[in-house]
């Protein structure tokens, strides 16, 4: 076997290494370089605004659902066949409108039997006093005995006692021929019928006739918590001062509800033990009648101004599982500030926890903000972004009343 010199071997191993650096340093430069690239990634675009204070009003939403001010189920008070119906169901009727004729000549000869019974009645009270006032100068000088003269009073007030009895018939006898008629207590709308013509009407027999509602002006109803009764009475006053209530309805086919003003006219008495909350009831006028007892509300009371508050977009506040937060921009850099968001306004947000100056991320992917994350903001006013959401909604309400007219045709 052949044996090299050991400069010989350290010759080989020198050429070797020099050949195989070339490749390591290859390696290690192309890493470096794509590092390099990703550490260089361009900053990422956001929009934002820049937080700002505002004298905000104490506005609170509820859900509620609207009553009639009056509903009335009208009822048969007295037996017998229903006769006439005299109105047509969905329309409106007024004070004292004859609506039913239940049958009438049962109770008309109960009237007129009365009347007979009461003239007789009078009759004998009559007779009654005549011998009272022929027998009474008689007592004195002993002409009729005591036992006469009792009979003779004893008769004079059972007369009267007929008298009465017999008036009290006749009232009675005429309060049932009225019931024959039922007629509108007041004005409103009817609906439905609940019986026909020809159908045996009465207490416990199809006593519900039909229903009676008034639909202007109309209530709603909701139930804030009981821990905000004092900020209501307060503003409320008992009843002395008008607080606004602002109310929304939907409307199908619509792609704006339709919105009412009224004020606040019960705030109860109680708390409802098992809810934790209390009855409050808004008036609103209805003068078209368009909004029916039972329908679906939002109700936004006003119950004063909650001050000098800082607001931001409510679209720029995320939330995890514990807190709300929103992405801070300082230095070209976002950071995570933990917030305690308050009402809403406006699509603004009530916050605390940032100063009025802060520039908070409003617009861009949720899943690509990180700490620390550089960006190039486009930062605008609250007012500017007011006037961008008004544009942006009123593109929206336009393209659906567009779709509407082609669906339609």
């Amino acid at each position: 076997m052949r044996l090299f010199p050991p400069h010989r071997i350290r010759a080989f191993a020198c050429c070797l290494l020099i050949g195989v650096l070339p490749t390591v340093v290859g390696c290690g430069g192309t890493s470096s370089s794509t590092a390099s690239s990703k550490a260089k990634a361009p900053p990422l675009s956001v929009t934002a605004v820049t937080a700002e204070t505002r004298t905000v009003p104490d506005k609170r939403m509820y859900p509620g659902n609207s009553q009639a001010i009056r509903e009335a189920v009208l009822v048969a008070r007295i037996e017998g066949y229903l006769e006439q119906r005299l109105f047509e169901e969905g329309t409106e009727v007024s004070t004292d409108d004859l609506l039913f004729v239940i049958e009438q000549p049962p109770y008309q000869a109960s009237v007129l039997s009365a009347q007979g019974a009461l003239v007789e009645a009078r009759a004998q009270q009559t007779y009654a006093m005549i011998e009272f006032e022929r027998n009474e100068p008689l007592v004195s000088s002993g002409a009729i005995s005591a036992s006469e003269w009792d009979q003779i009073v004893a008769n004079l007030e059972v007369a009267d006692g007929g008298v009465a009895m017999a008036e009290a018939n006749l009232i009675q006898a005429e309060i049932n021929f009225s019931y024959t008629e039922v007629r509108a207590p007041y004005d409103g709308r009817m609906g439905q019928r609940f019986v026909d013509v020809g159908n045996l009407v009465g207490p416990g027999t199809n006593e519900q006739l039909a229903e009676l509602v008034v639909l202007d002006p109309m209530r709603v109803v909701f139930e804030p918590a009981a821990t905000e009764a004092s900020d209501f009475l307060a503003a409320w006053q008992g009843g002395r001062a008008k607080v606004p209530v602002s109310l929304s309805f939907a409307s199908h086919g619509r792609s704006t509800p339709e919105v009412f003003e009224g004020t606040l006219d019960l705030f109860d008495n109680t708390a409802d033990t098992t809810t934790s909350t209390v009855l409050a009831r808004a008036q609103f006028p209805n003068p078209q009648g368009t909004i029916l007892p039972g329908t679906y509300a939002t109700v936004t009371v006003t119950l004063g101004s909650l001050g000098s508050c800082v607001v931001i977009p409510d679209e720029s506040i995320y939330t995890d599982p514990q807190y709300s937060y929103v992405w801070v921009i300082e230095k070209d850099a976002i950071s995570r500030v933990n917030i305690t968001a308050g009402v809403r306004w406006k699509g603004l947000r009530v916050v605390t926890g940032i100063s009025a100056g802060a520039v908070v991320v409003t617009a861009a992917k949720p899943s690509s903000l990180r700490q620390g994350l550089k960006v190039t903001p486009t930062v605008e006013s609250i007012d500017a972004w007011i006037a961008d959401q008004k544009k942006a909604n009123s593109s929206i309400s336009s393209s659906g009343a567009s779709s509407s007219k082609g669906a339609g045709s």
